[in-house]
């Protein structure tokens, strides 16, 4: 009640970072929104961007902190010198315009800290590049300052501390009335007090085991007479009861001590956010950094929490995460996803973007748990179904491609439709391969008249969208033969459009689209496998083993694969092996470029 008119939005954030040499990153802008969730696979640099903000604004980075270690500097491009440099927008704040005076032009200030191993620290501070001017310490940060929760923190302590501030704040901020009443409250807590622990001392059990102790006591010492012990509940003083209170949750109206991390955490996160909210004041600001949140949550309450700090965080806040389902649940235009490419981190459409935010409204009900997978890979292997997932799956392990240790994932669009992933992943600056059926359709639907390749169709349209009508051979060359991938209904596959559609299988693959020959069933049949398809379906006929196979297609796929799989190795040199052995390649390329060189 008498905190709502101080949680008042705070007007300023940070823009923009630029950094070089620290640490992972070489040379990178990356730009931020009022909240903000950093992602990206382990190691590529997400701690390293919040402390980045921290060595600017965080009061608890000391000035031997400060000073960095020759790790810190980035070592595949011979650093020698760091720099970040912070843009603050929208500084309308007071208390912001007293201590950055003439440093602030248009509601715009940049600070900046640099770093040598030649030299020492400087912090410089103007309106734009050409104005920064060198300050003696970072004295901004009794206005502005950044708050930070890090990943490896112990809840019972923070639980703890929290505690106590929540509870100091609170009681700073109370009326005098308020501040009245609860003193008179407090003395009858003491009177209740007393009450108590002269009941507890009645006790027969008790007042049996105190004459005991007392007269042995009398015995020890002349000096411990009359002076008797006494049994108290805890804490005879109201003050210090007060001081110690103890953080618990009501079950049916039962206190209950805390006891799982995860409601630990989820306590921890609810009193850290109200301390927050109530200890806003007008002569400072204070942005957050929150590191692994999801931490011991089941992925209900991860959704709930991505949510719940949006909701509930006014000033800005930077969340790092690992989980799909913190993500599946964040403004899309508000995600910075990290990823390493020749050594460096970079950030996908150069961070918070709103080419993101489109592609990911356009991804609509498909974004979920499994699909924001994605934000967290380093590559992405694109199938038409679940049976594609199992099957590419297994094979993966037989031909001892570690999809783990590369970071990919197979992923079903449940259908056709490639082009909203394939937009994600462009995004995200993911790289991806597809495969997808050589199928033949009709047309019209109705009292069709035609035949056509469904399958290079398909692709030949990804294809458009990504790189324009004339941008490539390829497209150049469906432009010409476009015509030839028709012919009369009922009627067979004439030579012309046999060869069309040879031509672009075999030049779709250097794009990283993959055509079957015929669907997954049909060319696994016609491989070294039929054997093993074979035996286990029982089946004499190729025709009813494609057959049998396409019904209830993941269900027999994972049966078949349960039995068979370490007889998939004979697929190691069949075109079916392609994508795989592709996208690894890029993948490794990627991280450890083949001539040795770091590009950018």
């Amino acid at each position: 009640m008498i905190f709502n008119d101080l949680y008042e939005v705070s007007n300023m954030r940070i823009s923009k970072i630029h950094i070089e040499g620290f640490r992972n990153f070489n040379d990178e802008t990356i730009t931020f929104q009022n909240k903000n969730l950093i992602i990206g696979a382990n190691d590529v640099g997400k701690t390293n961007l919040v402390y980045c903000l921290r060595l600017l604004f965080d009061k608890s980075i000391s000035e031997r902190d400060l000073e960095l270690s020759d790790s810190d500097y980035n070592a595949y491009s011979g650093a020698e010198k760091i720099t970040i440099t912070v843009t603050i927008t929208d500084v309308v704040e007071e208390c912001l315009l007293s201590v950055f005076g003439g440093a602030v032009k248009d509601d715009t200030v940049l600070i900046r800290y640099t770093n040598s191993k030649a030299d020492t620290y400087h912090f410089f501070m103007g309106f734009n590049e050409k104005t920064l001017s060198e300050i003696p310490t970072r004295q901004y940060i009794k206005r502005l300052n950044m708050q930070c929760v890090d990943t490896n923190r112990d809840l019972f302590s923070f639980l703890n501390h929290e505690r106590a501030q929540l509870l100091r704040i609170a009681k700073e901020k109370l009326e005098d009335k308020d501040v009245k009443e609860d003193e008179r409250i407090k003395a009858s807590i003491q009177t209740q007090l007393n009450n108590i622990n002269g009941q507890i001392n009645s006790l027969h059990f008790i007042s049996a085991a105190l004459d005991r102790v007392n007269k042995e006591l009398s015995d020890l010492s002349i000096q411990n007479e009359n002076q008797l012990v006494r049994f108290i509940a805890g804490e005879s003083d109201a003050d210090r009861l007060l001081d110690k209170l103890t953080l618990a949750y009501l079950s049916e109206d039962q206190p209950l001590v805390l006891g799982g991390d995860g409601r630990n955490n989820q306590i921890f996160l609810a009193t850290w956010i109200a301390k927050q909210g109530i200890q806003k004041d007008i002569d400072h600001v204070t942005f957050y950094a929150i590191e692994e949140p999801e931490a011991h949550l089941h992925p209900s309450q991860q959704r709930k929490l991505s949510q719940y700090i949006q909701e509930h965080f006014t000033d800005q806040v930077f969340i790092t995460s690992h989980s799909p389902h913190i993500v599946s649940k964040f403004d899309p235009k508000c995600i910075v996803r990290l990823y390493s490419e020749n050594k460096y981190t970079h950030a996908a459409c150069g961070g918070c973007s709103e080419l993101l935010n489109k592609v990911i409204l356009n991804f609509g009900y498909r974004l979920n748990a499994l699909s924001s997978e994605v934000f967290f890979c380093d590559g992405v292997f694109l199938v038409e179904g679940v049976s594609e997932v199992l099957f590419f799956s297994a094979l993966a392990d037989e031909l001892s491609i570690d999809l783990n240790r590369l970071n990919i994932s197979i992923l079903s669009v449940e259908g056709v439709g490639f082009k909203p992933y394939i937009a994600v992943c462009n995004a995200l600056n993911i790289p991806w391969v597809l495969r997808t059926d050589n199928d033949i359709f009709s047309k019209p639907k109705v009292s069709p008249q035609k035949y056509y390749w469904a399958g290079i169709t398909r692709v030949i349209g990804i294809l458009k969208d990504l790189y324009g009508e004339w941008k490539n051979d390829l497209l150049a060359y469906w432009e010409k033969h476009k015509t030839e991938n028709e012919w009369k209904y009922k009627s067979p596959i004439p030579d012309f459009a046999i060869a069309l559609n040879k031509y672009i299988c075999e030049h779709a693959s250097q794009y990283g689209c993959y055509i079957s020959d015929v669907d997954l069933e049909t060319d696994l049949v016609y491989s070294p496998l039929e054997d093993a398809l074979m035996e286990h379906y029982g089946n004499s006929s190729k025709t009813a083993l494609i057959r049998a196979m396409q019904v209830k297609k993941a269900e027999n796929m994972l049966d078949f694969l349960t039995k068979n799989h370490e007889r998939l190795s004979i697929l190691k040199d069949n075109p079916i092996a392609a994508p795989l052995y592709s996208l690894s390649k890029i993948i490794e390329e990627r991280v450890h470029p083949q001539d040795g060189k770091v590009t950018n």
